[in-house]
């Protein structure tokens, strides 16, 4: 007699539906194990194991170990002795890991389970009182049904005869109790943060992707805390509309697993009195922005710091200086995070003090020296200030020729046309106009000025969405969504605020208090445009020149609305580029992500947004083999050309003295290219 299996009962005496998929996924990965890989065959011999169950359990259920033990006969049985045995091997792990978890044995006499707490190392007695005690707590139940969720979890406890129960498994009771009594969003307050031990192994042994690649044991912990907090941040920092948002692709939370640290921060070297006195005091003040900052450490005056003694000094002694901040063990340590954080030095191109000249010639050579020698742990990377007016002039001239050299080399040397009075606060990522960085400067009292959120629009995703709608639904769109990029910059400002108030806090010594190293009441908001140019393809059908006057139009009406937008919430908001792609390689695979329906509108060759435009070079500095691409986001020209085939430094200053009055131009940038770093051989011989 047979009858078909309906139910199953479970190792703690629960019923369930029977599922012959979850049999043959079981077959399938001890099949795996041992290098098969047959699904159909796996689900074949499902259905023998479920043939042999109804025979021999009609009428009554079968419990979990005797359908694996009929698994493992009919495996046996079929000849796929390699299969059955990798399956028994899966049994015997699952079973001993079930032993360390649950003891058999009955309650102890001292009345109830002990409580263990894996993250604290703790073991304490069974206390219902507790549990109905952090209901009320944390997740603002009264006392009379937190006392009823408090009894239910114990008796699903001690029904369970186990001598020992973890902090993590009462948390899942109490969750699984709130859902089953209709509280469904008191769940989220009990909802434990965590990360699947497979997930762990993964990023561990460099399997897990994710947005970057730890590298080092420092990067590996930063990884597991950067998830941890993201899950946090957008439960408690952002909340349910900021952070649908940010999960669907329609913005970009730059670093969300970093809610305790500045994105950015732009610290002024005091003036020294000696070499040493200046070599250590640029130092530390990079180290310490670095301990607060996720992505880049910005330090100004650094050349102006040593014009007290510079100038006296023989050129052999500045140099020297030059080499040991250069070396310094804490610039070193500043390597992390697999380069997503940099340190920038921005730089005078024509410094008018022969002192503060020395220092940044200095820095300039002895860095294209250390990236020759392969010495990239804690390079800089350097923002040479050009005034538009001085790039013609012999001052020009004698600093920037060993910088260009330097630049179409290393592709780590930047310049800047600075055309404001006073100068701008820029690095190699960001620009602040030189009227708004002075003002804050003024009011930071000598701390650093920090930049505490960014965060970028998906303009494509906005005009996708309003494609055939109009203009009017475009511009109701984008504001929508420029408010929803305001507010998690505005909610991230108000939690690092709460930490800095409380003197007991983590963050009030370094940022609240009198002697604080930034001044996180003051600073920037950085807001990016993703996507413009695709954005115009996608709304008009447009493409070419039409395409990007559209695109233009549209990053400077957003620019000026996120700037209003910014102000009306307290924020002084500024429009940058992406950091490094990330924003617009992130939106770009979810375009790709969502079907053949929204894939290729607008994703470049590469996976970006952004794609760079074609810039012709002014009559008479043509560049052979190089390709000119201006990136309208950031105003940057992009000279990219072989490594082999670099343009002389004669050829660059002409070029730049040409481009310095051009009205869309803010940054050269030399690109060579392959993108290859210069390692030291065993024997001292440079390697390429």
């Amino acid at each position: 007699m047979t009858g078909r299996i309906a139910k199953v009962r479970k190792r703690d005496g629960r019923l369930v539906d029977f599922d012959e998929t979850k049999i043959a996924d079981a077959i399938f990965k001890a099949a795996v194990a041992v290098g098969g890989g047959d699904r159909f065959l796996a689900e074949e011999l499902a259905g023998v194991v479920t043939l042999f169950l109804e025979k021999r359990f009609a009428g009554t259920v079968p419990g979990i170990e005797e359908i694996q033990d009929t698994v493992e006969k009919v495996l046996i049985e079929t000849g796929h002795a390699r299969t059955a045995k990798a399956f028994i091997l899966y049994r015997d792990r699952r079973a001993r890991a079930r032993a360390r978890l649950e003891v058999s044995a009955s309650i102890p006499a001292g009345g109830g389970p002990r409580v263990g707490n894996p993250a604290k190392g703790l073991v304490s007695p069974w206390a219902k009182s507790r549990i109905a005690e952090s209901l009320v707590r944390e997740a603002d139940l009264d006392a009379r049904l937190a006392s009823e969720v408090a009894t239910r979890v114990e008796e699903r406890v001690f029904a369970a005869k186990a001598a020992r129960v973890t902090t993590s498994q009462l948390r899942a009771l109490v969750e699984g109790e709130l859902f089953h009594l209709g509280y469904s969003d008191r769940v989220g307050r009990q909802a434990l943060l965590g990360l699947p031990r497979h997930d762990v192994d993964r990023l561990l042994r460099g399997a897990e992707e994710g947005p970057w690649r730890p590298d080092g044991p420092r990067d590996l912990k930063s990884a597991l805390a950067d998830s941890l907090l993201a899950q946090y941040a957008m439960a408690e920092v952002y909340g349910d509309e900021v952070g649908s948002a940010h999960m669907e692709g329609r913005i970009h939370i730059l670093d969300a697993g970093s809610p305790v640290e500045w994105i950015a921060a732009s610290g002024q070297v005091p003036a020294t009195r000696d070499p040493e006195e200046w070599v250590e005091t640029t130092a530390c003040l990079a180290s310490r922005l670095s301990s607060l900052v996720s992505r880049e450490v910005c330090l100004e005056g650094v050349a102006a710091a040593a014009t007290p003694w510079a100038a006296a000094a023989r050129n052999g002694a500045a140099l020297g200086a030059v080499r040991r901040l250069l070396a310094h063990p804490l610039l070193h340590g500043l390597d992390r995070l697999a380069g997503r954080f940099r340190l920038c030095l921005p730089l005078p191109a024509a410094p008018e003090d022969e002192g503060a000249y020395l220092i940044a010639e200095g820095l300039v050579r002895e860095h294209w020296a250390r990236f020759r020698e392969g010495a990239l742990g804690g390079l800089p990377e350097i923002a040479l200030h050009l005034p538009a007016a001085a790039a013609a002039g012999a001052g020009a001239r004698r600093a920037l020729l060993p910088a260009l050299a330097a630049a179409a080399e290393t592709g780590r040397v930047r310049i800047l046309f600075d055309r404001d009075v006073p100068a701008s606060l820029a690095s190699t990522w960001f620009r602040i106009p030189g009227a708004e960085a002075a003002e804050e400067r003024a009011a930071c009292g000598g701390a650093a000025l920090g930049v505490s959120g960014a965060v970028a629009v998906n303009l494509h995703c906005v005009a996708r969405e309003c494609s055939g709608a109009g203009e009017k639904a475009f511009h109701e769109a984008l504001e929508a969504s420029l408010a929803l990029g305001i507010k998690a910059l505005r909610q991230k400002r108000t939690f690092l605020a709460g930490l800095m108030a409380d003197p007991s806090g983590p963050l009030y010594r370094c940022a609240g208090g009198a002697k604080r190293t930034v001044a996180g009441d003051r600073g920037f908001d950085f807001l990016h445009l993703a996507g413009a140019r695709a954005a115009a393809e996608a709304f008009l059908g447009a493409t070419g020149e039409e395409a990007a006057r559209w695109a233009g139009r549209v990053r400077s009406y957003a620019a000026l609305r996120a700037a209003e937008e910014g102000r009306a919430v307290r924020l002084k908001v500024c429009c940058v580029p992406d950091r490094d792609g990330e924003a617009e390689a992130r939106f770009a695979t979810r375009e790709r992500d969502a079907g053949p329906a929204r894939a290729g509108l607008g994703v470049g060759k590469e996976g970006a947004l952004r794609p760079l435009e074609p810039f012709p070079l002014p009559p008479g500095c043509e560049l052979p083999g190089t390709e000119p691409l201006l990136d309208p986001a950031s105003d940057t020209l992009f000279l990219r050309f072989p490594r082999d085939a670099a343009p002389s430094p004669e050829t660059l200053l002409s070029l730049l003295a040409s481009l310095a009055s051009h009205p869309r131009l803010g940054a050269v940038h030399c690109q060579p290219w392959p993108d290859r770093r210069v390692r030291v051989a065993a024997a001292g011989a440079s390697d390429l």
